[in-house]
């Protein structure tokens, strides 16, 4: 008889090989809604099952990498801003007369 010891067992948490509309929103931190609007708009691939989708792991990986900006990308120099001394505004330089 064979016996398993269970410290030889991982006790970390599983991850799902294809998340629900609901897991992708939560992941990342946006409506479940607009999770849909870009399955209809073919920004993000995902499986039909019935009435509920299924997005793969990877596609949501993919989707993440596009959407990160890139680090080869230059920096952008601040934004000067003046304050309005009427308003208490503040507004791009160069746009105040």
């Amino acid at each position: 008889m064979e016996v398993r010891q269970a410290s030889t067992m991982s006790t970390g948490k599983i991850r799902p090989q294809v998340y629900t509309v609901a897991e992708v929103a939560q992941l990342l931190a946006i409506s479940p809604r607009l999770v849909r609007d870009l399955i209809h708009r073919g920004e993000l691939s995902a499986l039909r099952i019935g009435r509920t989708y299924r997005i793969p792991r990877k596609v949501v990986s993919a989707y993440l990498a596009r959407a990160l900006p890139p680090t080869d990308r230059p920096a952008t120099r601040p934004r000067t801003r003046s304050l309005d001394e009427q308003t208490g505004f503040l507004f791009p330089v160069g746009t105040m007369q």
